[in-house]
C-alpha cells in the first residue's frame, strides 16, 4: 500500500471522526434544548406565573414585575406605569395621573403574553432545523455550572454582534439569568424570579377608569 493512499485513510479518518463528534455534540445540545422547551410546555399550561426581571448596565439596574393568570397579563415598571392586555384589550396605566392609554393588541410595547417567560431561553422562536443548526454551531455551547447552588444549563450563544448566556436550572427548566455582551463592550445582565400558581385576580384586575383621561396610541406611535 502506497504511502499517499495510507496518507489519504488517515486524513479520511480524521474528518470522519470530527464529523462523528461534531455529530454527536449536536445532538446532545439539540435534545438538551427540546427537553427544556418541552418541560416549559407543562409550565405553559399551568396559565399562571410571576416574573420578576433585574437588568442591570453600566451600574444602574432596573426592575419589571410580570403577572399572568387566566389569559390576562400585566407588566409593572418601576415607576408604577404597567401595560395590562387580556387578548382582546391592552393599555397603559398610569395609576397617579389617572390616564388610560389604549393601546394596539400589535403594538411594538412589550405585551404580556402565556408563554412569555419561554421567550427568555434561546431558541425559542426557531423551528426544529433552526434550533439544530443553532446547538451544532461550534460557536454555541451547552454546560454545566452551578448558580446559587442550582445546577444549571448554561447555554452560550453567538448572534450577529453579541455573545448572549443563559442559565437554566436543570431541575425545573427554569431561565435563571442571562447576560448579553455587545462587542461594543456594553454589558447588560438578567436576574429572573420566576414562579407558578401565586398570581390572585388582585394582582391583574384594571383599577376604575371612568375617570382616567383616555389616550388612543396607534402601532406606530
Amino acid at each position: 500500500m502506497s504511502k499517499k493512499l495510507i496518507a489519504g485513510i488517515i486524513i479520511l479518518g480524521i474528518i470522519l471522526l470530527f464529523g462523528l463528534i461534531f455529530g454527536i455534540r449536536a445532538i446532545r445540545n439539540f435534545i438538551i434544548i427540546q427537553n427544556i422547551f418541552s418541560e416549559n410546555e407543562e409550565n405553559i399550561e399551568k396559565d399562571n406565573y410571576y416574573l420578576k426581571t433585574t437588568v442591570s448596565y453600566n451600574g444602574v439596574t432596573s426592575v419589571t414585575k410580570t403577572y399572568y393568570k387566566d389569559g390576562v397579563g400585566k407588566m409593572v415598571a418601576e415607576n408604577g406605569i404597567y401595560t395590562w392586555v387580556d387578548g382582546k384589550d391592552a393599555y397603559m396605566v398610569d395609576e397617579a395621573n389617572k390616564t388610560l392609554y389604549i393601546l394596539d393588541l400589535n403594538s411594538s410595547l412589550g405585551l404580556v403574553s402565556y408563554e412569555m417567560f419561554v421567550s427568555l431561553i434561546p431558541g425559542y422562536n426557531k423551528n426544529v432545523f433552526q434550533k439544530f443548526i443553532m446547538t451544532g454551531n461550534l460557536q454555541n455551547s451547552i454546560k454545566t455550572e452551578k448558580v446559587d447552588e442550582k445546577k444549571c444549563y448554561k447555554i452560550t450563544i453567538k448572534e450577529d454582534n453579541s455573545t448572549k448566556t443563559y442559565w437554566i436550572e436543570k431541575n425545573s427548566s427554569k431561565p435563571i439569568k442571562a447576560r448579553v455582551e455587545f462587542d461594543t463592550g456594553a454589558i447588560y445582565e438578567y436576574d429572573y424570579e420566576l414562579r407558578f400558581n401565586v398570581v390572585g385576580i388582585k394582582d391583574v384586575e384594571l383599577p376604575k377608569t371612568d375617570e382616567y383621561q383616555k389616550i388612543e396610541i396607534k402601532t406606530n406611535d
